[in-house]
């Protein structure tokens, strides 16, 4: 299990790109289903104190459009060939991402209002630092896995994050819960 962390460890320290993923089915599909697991755990400790389905939604909407913007943009440029493992890095490293957040999270006692502590601030400034870090991780794979450059693979990643966001809002509103 170390070598797997590692492998992703290393790409979010941006030592080491999407084609050096293995692209076997069973470790791809492990990879996803680690990420949607901890997503959804992460959601569900949300201060938002989503329902058990949004918690799911969220991470299945957010994974699904990732996958198509991902395929887009790689048919764009006829490498589609670099799917799986393009996208099997985006998931592990939004994988080890989550993992990091997820105990900001939970200490995080936001409300509807905003954060009512000084340490909710400091926490929700290290869950923005993890969105930069992640922002930063996704276009280096997408630099590498387009063969452009970094500033272009982070503006496709800037996009693809933006374009997830938009549509995992649309079709998963959350809804304070004093608001149902």
């Amino acid at each position: 299990m170390q070598p797997i962390f590692m492998l992703f460890w290393n790409l979010c320290l941006l030592r080491t790109g999407p084609e050096h993923m293995p692209t076997a089915g069973i470790f791809v599909a492990l990879v996803i289903a680690a990420n949607l697991v901890l997503s959804i755990l992460t959601a569900l400790s949300s201060p938002m104190d989503p329902t058990f389905l949004q918690a799911v939604s969220i991470p299945v909407v957010a994974a699904a459009v990732l996958a198509g913007a991902t395929w887009l943009v790689l048919r764009a440029k006829e490498l589609a060939h670099r799917f799986t493992a393009t996208f099997t890095a985006l998931m592990g490293a939004d994988a080890v991402m989550t993992g990091l957040s997820w105990p900001l999270v939970m200490m995080t006692t936001t409300t509807p209002e905003g954060p009512s502590t000084g340490l909710d601030w400091v926490l929700i400034l290290g869950q923005l630092a993890l969105v930069f870090w992640w922002v930063t991780v996704a276009g280096f794979v997408f630099a590498r896995a387009l063969s452009v450059h970094l500033p272009q693979g982070v503006a496709i990643a800037v996009f693809v994050t933006l374009a997830s966001l938009m549509v995992t809002g649309a079709v998963v509103p959350l809804t304070p819960a004093d608001a149902s």
